[in-house]
């Protein structure tokens, strides 16, 4: 499988520890596309549909449908994680250029880089 910067995948994020994100759920691929092509890892922001009333600086709400999302959801930059692709399920959509910025900005608050 291909694997794109600013794709949306199903992926395995089990087992956790904590207040991480678990289970499979969809998942914003972040790592650049020479990573993607070369590595055996990919870098990940965890997307859940819950508790998206708020959303927070190192937040993005994304709207149903946007990616093929089936829920309106929220993606998690405070949950970075680097995965190994075996854990990527399949493909479920690609973000548009605008979705990829607010992201870039929401890791940038959360890592304090701004």
């Amino acid at each position: 499988m291909i694997i794109n910067r600013g794709g949306i995948y199903l992926a395995t994020l089990d087992p956790v520890i904590g207040r991480e994100l678990s289970k499979t759920r969809p998942v914003v691929v972040i790592s650049n596309d020479k990573n993607n092509k070369f590595s055996g890892t990919v870098t990940i922001l965890p997307v859940t549909s819950k508790n998206i009333r708020k959303t927070y600086p190192f937040e993005v709400f994304l709207g149903k449908g946007v990616g093929n999302l089936p829920k309106n959801s929220k993606v998690k930059a405070d949950q970075i994680r680097t995965l190994d692709k075996s854990r990527i399920v399949k493909f479920i959509g690609m973000l548009e250029t605008s979705h990829i910025t607010q992201i870039e900005e929401a890791m940038k608050v959360h890592l304090a880089l701004l």
